[in-house]
């Protein structure tokens, strides 16, 4: 009896010591080391692709600016899908997705805006976009849900990263043997107990109110949520098909390759789906923020234009023309992403290009 008294002691003494540790650990945190706290809503599909949440809602905070999302059963931001209407399913990464703005501030809702004002209640625009996406993420994220949405055009918005995400992330290997022939691979996979982890209610309250939990949420997303199949790209040790490492020298055209045939991919995609597949680029295609491979890809899609099947189309003088050379102007203070400003251009640069597209559905 006496031992069985002892231990409940002990057991409670403990539980307080480590209860005082974190109230006291959170108190220092806030007050030498404050966080900008959010709730995580990006997820991984085991075949490696990044995809928005499934429903319910996330927050994000950055300086004095927080920013809401909403997020339908079908992994879009903001607005339901009504099958009823046209539909134009926008993806790319979190330039379209909108981070760090709310939802009627996004160039997506601002095209939807004007849309509404020539054909009420007929178009709709659907944001798939995720944060972190590249250019492979898509044609797997298509093949789960994108029969579901049932888009007529899929607007593909292109950003300065696409390419390089393309590599590094190894979804698809470009088939050199054959034109336009991609092996499907996988870099990243997520570990299923972290990932079923970040749907506990618990879990995101403590992201919305602890600046300790904050910082182990960055920690467990940098090292411990995703396992890299290829071992940083080992010839040796990578238990997934990689392409061979002279591919990403700056004198190979390897980039090109991949990035063409899996934009063909999509294309396809489109074509079996009863879809019209457009490429914009964002408009802030500056050089110093791009890689090698995007630049070069870049300069290629716009100068060599026989030698793709796909529409793509060019804001980065409309952008540069509204906005004036310093894009940092129309930059959220301290991050690269679109402010208001932003995204209300590249909402007015891409009208202008998608005004005659819808005019002839």
């Amino acid at each position: 009896m006496k031992r069985s008294t002892n231990l409940l002691k002990t057991s409670s003494l403990l539980i307080i010591v480590t209860i005082c540790t974190v109230i006291i650990g959170e108190v220092l945190v806030r007050i030498i080391l404050p966080q900008d706290k959010m709730i995580t809503w990006i997820e991984m599909h085991p075949d490696g692709f990044v995809m928005n949440q499934s429903g319910g809602s996330a927050f994000h905070e950055f300086g004095d600016r927080m920013a809401n999302y909403h997020f339908t059963k079908e992994r879009l931001r903001g607005t339901k899908l009504d099958s009823n209407k046209v539909n134009i399913l926008t993806i790319g990464d979190s330039f379209t997705f909108g981070l760090l703005l709310n939802e009627e501030k996004i160039y997506v809702h601002l095209l939807q805006e004007k849309a509404d004002i020539i054909s009420p209640d007929s178009i709709q625009f659907l944001n798939a976009a995720v944060g972190g996406s590249g250019l492979a993420d898509w044609p797997g994220w298509l093949d789960e849900y994108g029969e579901e949405v049932a888009p007529k055009f899929l607007l593909y918005f292109m950003n300065y990263d696409d390419v390089n995400r393309a590599l590094s992330k190894n979804l698809f290997i470009y088939n050199q043997s054959t034109p336009y022939s991609l092996i499907k691979s996988q870099r990243w996979a997520p570990r299923s107990f972290l990932n079923n982890l970040g749907q506990k209610r618990w879990y995101r309250w403590l992201q919305s109110n602890s600046h300790i939990a904050n910082i182990a949420v960055s920690v467990l997303w940098k090292n411990i949520y995703f396992k890299d199949l290829t071992d940083n790209f080992n010839p040796e040790k990578s238990s997934v098909p990689i392409p061979s490492l002279d591919s990403f020298a700056e004198e190979s055209d390897y980039s090109n390759k991949l990035t063409n045939a899996i934009l063909e991919k999509i294309n396809s995609w489109c074509d079996l789906n009863g879809c019209k597949f457009l490429v914009i680029n964002t408009g802030y295609f500056e050089m110093e923020q791009m890689s090698i491979y995007d630049q070069k890809f870049y300069d290629w899609v716009r100068y060599d234009t026989l030698n793709h099947n796909f529409n793509y189309f060019d804001n980065v003088a409309c952008v540069q023309e509204k906005a004036g050379l310093n894009l940092d102007e129309i930059k959220i203070s301290g991050d690269s992403h679109p402010n208001e400003r932003g995204s209300q251009i590249i909402a007015n640069c891409t009208w202008e290009i998608l005004a005659s597209e819808l005019a002839n559905q």
